[in-house]
């Protein structure tokens, strides 16, 4: 019957079908116009003796893989890590993720099979009485896969667990589907709370995933990633977890054209032929070409990226910009690369580490490309592997290790160059902000590169979902890349991940400064400096130093901060006017950026105000500053037009704003006097605006 069904929906040119049995399956052949089906029956028998040695080769692979990956676990981190599968299959009111549901939200296909749960048996993590009762009937969960760092030369401490779910999407009801999404919320929050891991699942239907598709249950697709490198780096980095292995790690690596030869059928056909044999198999889909678009698309998804990594978004560009414009004289993806070596892998080699795959690529297409880039490769290169931005060699006799130790030599770099690497904690401020901007230009030389060659690429895109994909990447693009002598600056990378516990701000004769302590005890003394004290509240604001409920924000000075009331107001209040400072969804980059706050804190000197700052920030979470500075020979009326000026000048309709007093005593009536004035000239706009419309018998 299934061999029947997965004929009737591919369209052949059938003569006729034979049925053969062989090593205790049932094999289908539909021969079609021009091909011996003798000698198909054999390339098939073949391909299954090819299959089951590859199946060998990567289970070998993800043996040593994730060997790998336990290695820099913590003890409490490799207990989650074996408890999360288990969470996942099991549906228990004594343990977290249960949901009070019938529609059986939970199981992973074969999962009694799986390594994870033998490990969970032999450790005793889960108590007898749930583990002989843990087989499902219908699973909901057809494979769990773990992708990206863990099990790499980038895992680290703080590396997230990341894992595919792959279900059967005509098996869900809306009802089952929610409560696998309410059982998966429960698995996050757990594992934040009592193991201090942030986990994340992606939730993808088999049938779309194939296609390159990753909508949501019943949504549409809004996703700015490239589509097909996201599957490239799916199969370059997965760990198999439990459930069905995906085909592509086991088809032998065949182009269409010699299918074709050799059997008369497509790639397709044979992989239906394929799965037809083995019910343990999956398809995913194959990856058959990188369309220009995505390596263009990639390029802006790492731009946006680097804000958080500069260092891994230059070098996974460089990999995308290789496909495009690597002169190397093939194209074959790193995955298809690292998948024939599956069977030569072995514990402590850093040859079977995917990463290694990447550098060697980026470091030949380098070569060829840009004597200049070079170094800068090998910088990114040499901090990815020291656990950039907490750069330190890492521990000795491992594959990272060794591997690191080869690159120093063969680039000849002396103790003074590795030195001066390793020191990076210890640079001050301007000179990582330095090597981070020159990462990002090296991104932005790619993309530049990408669209004079291809000139200005159109992108051929019918569906109305995928254009606003491009409007919202292309938008977050230019927020990241848009200058401006009013904008807030950026800190370091290294700056935004300290765990930041005090922010004193000192006022100077000429300038204000900022001190900083971490919870380790770091000390930084004048870390940023700045004329206004909005310019250093905001720099604060816009890297998010201040994590309101573990750290504190103190004004050392005479004066005190004044709201809407007499009692002076600390730091923090100030702060939250401003949240969400950051968009908390894609959505707000559908528009041009809109102003959507802004405050304006009065200076006093005495009982006169000496200056107006202006913190403005936009839907687009960017935010400046303005200033107006006052004689003394200016009026107080002419002092509160000049204010309300510049709030019309670049507040919206929809914009909110609040007013803030630096001084020793609050002024009841400033807020009013403002307001006033702003609502004046408001009028006058409008009394304008009706002169100028001339009434219908005059235009006559």
């Amino acid at each position: 019957k299934q061999i029947l069904k997965n004929l009737c929906i591919r369209q052949y040119n059938i003569l006729n079908i034979s049925l053969f049995f062989t090593n205790f399956q049932w094999v289908c052949i539909s021969q079609e116009k021009g091909f011996d089906i003798d000698k198909t029956k054999n390339i098939l028998n073949n391909l299954k003796i090819e299959i089951e040695k590859n199946r060998s080769a990567f289970s070998n692979y993800n043996m040593v893989r994730m060997r790998e990956a336990i290695r820099y676990l913590t003890k409490e981190k490799l207990e989650i890590f074996i408890k999360i599968p288990f969470l996942l299959h099991i549906n228990s009111p004594e343990f977290p993720g249960f949901m009070d549901s019938r529609v059986s939200p939970h199981g992973i296909w074969n999962f009694e099979n799986s390594g994870f749960y033998k490990v969970a048996v032999k450790t005793k993590i889960f108590p007898k009485s749930i583990i002989e009762t843990a087989g499902v009937n219908s699973p909901a969960i057809l494979g769990l896969y773990h992708i990206g760092s863990l099990g790499t030369f980038t895992q680290s401490m703080g590396s997230d667990f990341d894992y595919w779910i792959i279900i059967d999407k005509k098996k869900f009801s809306k009802k089952r589907y929610k409560s696998l999404e309410q059982k998966l919320n429960a698995l996050v929050r757990y594992s934040r709370e009592e193991y201090h891991q942030k986990v994340t699942f992606f939730v993808m239907d088999q049938k779309k995933i194939k296609h390159n598709s990753y909508a949501p249950f019943k949504d549409e697709e809004t996703l700015t990633a490239p589509k097909i490198f996201l599957k490239e780096e799916f199969y370059r980095t997965y760990l198999m977890i439990a459930g069905k292995i995906p085909a592509w790690s086991v088809l032998p690596g065949l182009e269409d054209s010699q299918i074709k030869e050799e059997t008369g059928m497509s790639m397709d056909g044979i992989t239906s032929q394929i799965l037809s044999m083995y019910d343990d198999l999956i398809d995913l889909g194959l990856i058959k070409f990188i369309p220009m678009e995505d390596i263009l698309k990639g390029l802006l998804w790492h731009i946006c990226k680097s804000r958080s990594d500069p260092v891994k978004a230059v070098i996974k560009a460089t990999m995308i910009f290789s496909y495009g414009y690597s002169g190397l004289g093939s194209q074959v993806l790193l995955c298809e690369l690292i998948k024939k070596g599956y069977s030569k892998a072995g514990i402590d080699d850093y040859d079977a580490d995917p990463y290694k795959s990447l550098f060697d690529r980026i470091l030949e297409f380098q070569e060829i490309q840009d004597s200049k880039g070079i170094n800068l490769i090998k910088n990114a290169i040499f901090f990815r592997l020291c656990g950039y931005p907490d750069v330190k060699m890492p521990n000795k006799n491992t594959p990272k290790h060794r591997l690191l130790e080869k690159y120093i030599r063969s680039w000849n770099l002396n103790k003074n160059q590795v030195g001066k690497l390793l020191s990076y904690s210890t640079w001050s401020e301007p000179e990582k902000l330095l090597l981070e901007k020159t990462f990002v230009n090296q991104l932005f030389q790619m993309y530049n590169h990408v669209i004079q060659k291809t000139n200005k690429i159109k992108s051929v895109v019918d569906r109305k979902q995928e254009k606003r994909n491009w409007k919202l990447l292309k938008n977050k693009t230019r927020e990241r890349l848009r200058e401006n002598p009013n904008k807030i600056a950026e800190c370091s990378t290294y700056l935004r991940r300290r765990n930041i516990i005090n922010l004193n701000i000192i006022k100077k004769s000429n300038s204000w400064e900022l001190t900083i302590q971490t919870k380790s005890g770091q000390r930084i003394n004048q870390l940023y400096k700045h004329l206004n004290l909005s310019g250093i509240l905001g720099w604060v604001f816009e890297n998010q130093l201040y994590q309101r409920h573990g750290a504190t924000i103190t004004l050392n000075t005479d004066l005190r901060m004044f709201g809407a009331i007499d009692n002076p107001i600390d730091m923090d209040e100030l702060y939250m006017a401003f949240q969400p400072l950051k968009p908390l969804s894609d959505d707000s980059y559908e528009k041009e950026a809109s102003v959507a706050k802004i405050m304006i804190l009065l200076l006093y000197d005495k009982n006169s105000i000496k200056a107006a700052e202006f913190l403005i920030s936009n839907t687009w979470g960017e935010l400046f500053l303005y200033t107006i500075d006052f004689t003394k020979k200016v009026q107080r009326e002419e002092q509160y037009n000049l204010i309300a000026r510049l709030i019309l000048k670049y507040s919206d309709q929809d914009s909110k704003f609040f007013i803030y007093q630096f001084s020793h005593t609050r002024d009841p009536k400033i807020v009013y006097q403002v307001k006033k004035a702003y609502n004046n000239l408001i009028n006058l706009k409008n009394d304008e605006m009706i002169i100028k419309k001339k009434p219908y018998l005059d235009k006559l």
